[in-house]
């Protein structure tokens, strides 16, 4: 070995021990967990707006039965604000380490991606719209804020930049791909709890787990979780303009043909997540990441070659 190539890495290792440690964040699944319920605890600091907005908007409460009697619930921009909040403590905690997941990179390498899942999911909810009809439009989209942001920084924006700040083996990334997926697909068993039919609400979360595959991939290729926030909050803006929908604050209790169409669109979104993070794609998601959290790449091809450079991005 070369001296210059000697120092080179004496200095790579420099670089990453330089880093600050975080006992139970360093864990990497278990500081996934943390970092989630650590993200849901920040989406009841939007409560107070989303009840005012609640008050000020007509149709966009939605009634619940309390202890003390009946009250009007909201969810809506507050929360989606709130979760920007956590993101930016985590940006914060990890300073001057972690350069940040809200970004302008690859949002156009992103929406290429997505884009075939994305209009198949389109044509459902419009064929939705025409078996059920449709309620307020401004409600739907201050609705389809709040999980559109807040599902995104819970369920992979924090957990999954912490995991990649974990992790030196490519050969790991596929774990924080299928745990985000499935946890955030399981999550929306909840709905069954709100009254939402079971079949429907099953359906859904296997759906959502297919959905979840594709915005994890995406999320993991560039860098940006921008790209699979404004994904996520058309698709269910889009949704919750159905009336039945609108109705029920998201939770279904049937469904449709249209429903059939975006649960296609769920297969293909898994479909095109799992091609997306196909193994030939390591390097590049190492670089991405590496460069994130400010430490030298040192991360060969699966072959022993150097990684490619960053116009080796590709959407494939």
């Amino acid at each position: 070995m070369g001296k210059g190539k000697h120092r080179k890495i004496i200095k790579e290792k420099e670089v990453f021990m330089k880093q600050r440690k975080h006992k139970v964040l360093d864990h990497p699944i278990l500081g996934y967990f943390i970092l989630m319920i650590f993200a849901l605890v920040f989406t009841v600091l939007g409560s107070p707006l989303d009840s005012l907005l609640a008050r000020i908007i007509p149709g966009l409460g939605m009634s619940v039965e309390t202890v003390s009697g009946t009250a009007v619930s909201a969810s809506a921009a507050g929360v989606a604000i709130s979760s920007l909040l956590a993101l930016l403590v985590f940006k914060l905690w990890f300073r001057p380490d972690f350069s940040g997941c809200i970004s302008g990179d690859y949002i156009v390498q992103g929406i290429l991606i997505m884009l075939p899942a994305l209009l198949v999911h389109y044509v459902g909810s419009v064929v939705s719209w025409i078996t059920f009809g449709t309620g307020s439009v401004l409600v739907a989209f201050l609705r389809a804020l709040a999980p559109g942001v807040s599902e995104e920084v819970t369920f992979r924006g924090l957990g999954v930049a912490n995991y990649m700040r974990t992790i030196r083996d490519a050969d790991r990334i596929p774990v924080i791909f299928w745990l985000s997926s499935i946890v955030f697909g399981l999550s929306h068993l909840g709905n069954i709890a709100a009254g939402g039919d079971v079949f429907s609400v099953i359906v859904q979360s296997v759906y959502a787990i297919g959905i979840g595959m594709l915005f994890a991939a995406v999320y993991l290729r560039t860098g940006n979780l921008l790209v699979t926030i404004l994904a996520h909050t058309s698709v269910d803006f889009l949704e919750l303009i159905r009336a039945d929908l609108s109705g029920t604050g998201g939770v279904m209790t049937s469904t449709g043909v249209g429903d059939w169409i975006t649960i296609a669109a769920g297969a293909i979104a898994a479909a095109i997540g799992l091609r997306a993070i196909a193994k030939k794609h390591y390097p590049e998601i190492m670089k991405i990441w590496n460069a994130k959290w400010n430490r030298a790449e040192q991360v060969p091809e699966a072959d022993g070659s150097a990684s490619p450079s960053d116009a080796d991005h590709s959407v494939s």
